[in-house]
């Protein structure tokens, strides 16, 4: 295994790269910075895989001294919707994505679980499920198809610090 092209592509200084998912249709990706709480769009080069930054949007959740400690990103199975999660705030914010240029326009934020460190979305785009990791509990949230907005539909008890979902499509 050897780098692809420049082998790295740098964010703000003091960014704090978190995670990064790739878009359904294989021509974007997402990044949430930790520390600052933003969130990145960049188009992937088809023949070579490299990045190229496009956007960067902020959440509003850092103070601009401690990290906002930003955890999670998910895009909507139809590629409609990116959200983020931002454990200082115990929120989620959504953002709708421009189908053309991948760009990112602010839908939303909605409180979830306290301290939210992991969440996901259902294969057919209908729920996000969050977890707490200070709440030791999970909310299932809906998913407005048109909007992207979300709505708590049911809090479920969960184990000790909850990090992490994974759904099994049977």
């Amino acid at each position: 295994m050897s780098p692809n092209g420049p082998g790295l592509i740098a964010t703000k200084d003091g960014a704090g790269p978190r995670h990064f998912t790739i878009h359904p249709n294989g021509r974007l990706a997402y990044l949430i910075t930790e520390t600052t709480a933003t969130v990145g769009t960049y188009a992937i080069d088809p023949a070579t895989g490299t990045l190229k930054e496009v956007q960067f949007v902020d959440t509003g959740d850092w103070n601009g001294k401690d990290s906002a400690a930003a955890s999670d990103i998910h895009v909507t199975p139809d590629g409609r919707f990116v959200y983020g999660a931002v454990r200082t705030t115990s929120t989620l914010h959504g953002f709708k994505i421009d189908p053309d240029k991948g760009t990112l326009t602010a839908i939303g934020k909605w409180p979830t679980e306290k301290t939210p460190r992991g969440f996901s979305i259902d294969p057919r785009g209908k729920f996000l499920l969050s977890v707490g990791m200070d709440s030791a509990g999970m909310t299932v949230h809906g998913i407005d198809a048109s909007s992207g907005e979300l709505k708590p539909l049911h809090q479920h008890p969960m184990g000790t610090q909850p990090n992490w979902i994974e759904i099994v499509d049977l």
